[in-house]
């Protein structure tokens, strides 16, 4: 067959394939376009499970007589004009699809009237011949989508429709998530002529509240745990359900990323993991999050559904959000003992909201514990009945709140130069050299493991993709690589990937340590002996502890506290290392 244009129809119906999965993706297209259109009424009217009708009303700007024909036509829109304003979206949609895909497999009559405008117009287009008729229609300002008669002239399409109450009940999901996005917009929904659902607007944080019991239930907000974490200029805020208030599928479960509804896996996995060993198996919390970043941070234009987003930081993003969680329901569960004494010079024991992932605490010393997998675990448990009732009625234990020490309450511990750990004493200030210490810590650990031959291993989120000088490598030499605790594949010429490493191992870069070493190793056909003492060798140089780290939190569990790296410091010496960071290399 000869190559060929494909017509305007054709093409806006392989578009269509994308964009118009079934009546609720044109109500989720027509919605946000009225939300962009910066409407703050919408009435909805669905007929036959939106197979024979969907019309949009709204308010908003409206669009003029003279751009309604081109509104129709493909990648046309208002939205966005040069290349570069896709780095950085502001509204829910701007690929310039939907109208033209909608028409394309139904019969579509656009109607409009700008506040300027004494009269309104109104386009009508159906899929036979994609030609748009303009006609004088009297209406008030704003918009009116009619869509009827979906998949008339695709019947292959039609035989994938499911029953009316099902496809009205994906519309009624999708008409949540706009209505939870978009709390300022007030949301009616009609089906077959009879009001289904009123949400009113809500213009402050009382009515959001009420507007998130009216969608996910007055029992959800009753227990609901409400979370507002920010760094920086990213903001993650919403309601969570408490690990006791817990459910058997998905539904409930709703992430907005700057007002747009997301399935994202990054974020879905990080929230999976701050719930980690909480419930029962096969049990799913409910939660409604707002994500708030900077626009260029995020890009959206990776599906023609705009439900999947790509960040420009992913692992910031995933860990800030896990970490925002955690603290949440680790609060949730928090109980101070009431009858702690501040000060107790005996309680050693202090408290810091934890930075990393929190699971149950160990029952015996771990030697090889790494704050990674086992941060929030405290030292020691404080325990007395009231505790003991509280999470009796919890139904598991949780990590209590130990007595707060006065010396933390007093700010007698700070960080220096992000290298030193200072600590306030009655023979002055001690410090602990952290650089020194983690990894002196890490190098025990490693070569402990390597002499028993069993080393424990922890799983990377991301892959680490490794270079190598050569085409490949043996066997063998792979098997020794996995044998030292990291899991090596040759996925390629000169190409290895990292999927998991020691678990003793945090606060080096990783990417950078491990490259040198391999490309040191297999240039200079190295023994397994000797790369592994290349490793030890350079840990130092590749010390890069994570940012917001709670340093008390994670030495809680390792013997700092005698180490050789703790030494005391007169306030002449602490000046001089104020003055001279340089002096701590």
């Amino acid at each position: 067959m000869p190559i060929h244009k494909l017509s305007p129809l054709v093409a806006n119906q392989i578009a269509a394939g994308e964009v118009v999965e079934r009546p609720a993706s044109v109500v989720k297209e027509l919605l946000e376009n009225a939300i962009d259109a910066k409407a703050d009424r919408i009435q909805i009217d669905i007929e036959r499970g939106g197979t024979r009708l969907i019309r949009v009303t709204d308010n908003g700007e409206g669009i003029g007589r003279d751009e309604l024909e081109l509104a129709l036509a493909r990648h046309a829109t208002s939205k966005i004009e040069h290349s570069d304003d896709l780095k950085a979206i502001y509204t829910l949609g701007f690929r310039g699809e939907a109208l033209a895909s909608i028409s394309s497999v139904a019969k579509l009559k656009l109607s409009s009237r700008p506040q300027a405008q004494d009269m309104g117009w109104s386009a009508v287009a159906e899929g036979l011949d994609m030609q748009v008729k303009l006609q004088p229609q009297s209406l008030p300002a704003g918009t009116i989508v009619e869509v009827r008669d979906l998949f008339f002239n695709t019947p292959a399409r039609q035989k994938f429709l499911r029953a009316e109450r099902t496809e009205f009940v994906h519309i009624e999901e999708t008409v949540k998530r706009i209505a939870l996005g978009s709390p300022h917009v007030a949301i009616t929904l009609r089906h077959n002529s009879k009001v289904v659902k009123r949400v009113p607007a809500a213009h402050n944080h009382e009515q959001h509240q009420q507007r998130i019991g009216s969608i996910l239930g007055a029992s959800f907000l009753r227990e609901a745990i409400k979370l507002d974490s920010s760094v920086e200029s990213t903001r993650l805020y919403g309601w969570l359900s408490p690990v006791e208030w817990h459910q058997s599928s998905s539904l409930g479960q709703y992430v907005f990323v700057n007002g747009r509804a997301v399935r994202d896996r990054t974020l879905n996995h990080a929230i999976r993991q701050a719930y980690h060993d909480r419930l029962p198996a096969g049990r799913m919390p409910a939660y409604v999050l707002y994500l708030e970043l900077e626009a260029s941070q995020v890009d959206v234009n990776v599906h023609p559904t705009k439900h999947e987003v790509r960040f420009s930081n992913g692992r910031q993003v995933h860990d800030f959000m896990s970490r925002a969680v955690e603290e949440a329901l680790l609060e949730q569960g928090e109980m101070l003992e009431p009858n702690s004494h501040i000060g107790d010079t005996e309680d050693n024991l202090v408290y810091m909201k934890p930075s990393l992932s929190v699971v149950q605490p160990t029952t015996k010393a771990d030697p090889y514990f790494t704050p990674r997998n086992q941060a929030g675990a405290f030292a020691e448990q404080v325990k007395d009945s009231g505790s003991a009732a509280y999470s009796a009625q919890l139904g598991r234990q949780w990590p209590q709140k130990p007595k707060l020490a006065a010396r933390l309450a007093q700010g007698d511990f700070w960080l220096l130069h992000d290298r030193l750990l200072l600590q306030q004493t009655e023979q002055g200030v001690k410090a602990l050299d952290l650089k020194g210490y983690f990894c002196s810590h890490i190098s025990q650990c490693l070569q402990d493991e390597w002499q028993i031959g069993e080393v424990k291993q922890r799983l990377m989120l991301f892959p680490l993709r490794l270079g190598i000088p050569a085409d490949s490598v043996s066997e063998g030499f792979i098997r020794d690589w996995q044998a030292a605790g990291f899991d090596l594949t040759l996925t390629g010429p000169k190409t290895l990937v990292v999927r998991k490493v020691p678990s003793c191992i945090s606060h080096i870069d990783l990417q950078q340590w491990l490259q040198e070493t391999l490309y040191q190793a297999v240039s200079s056909n190295l023994s397994a002996k000797d790369w592994q003492a290349q490793l030890l060798r350079t840990l130092a140089n590749h010390w890069a502890p994570e940012r917001q780290t709670h340093w008390l939190e994670e030495l809680s569990h390792l013997p700092w506290a005698e180490s050789s790296f703790c030494k005391s410091y007169t306030s002449e010496q602490l000046l001089e290392l104020l003055v001279s960071p340089h002096s701590l290399r």
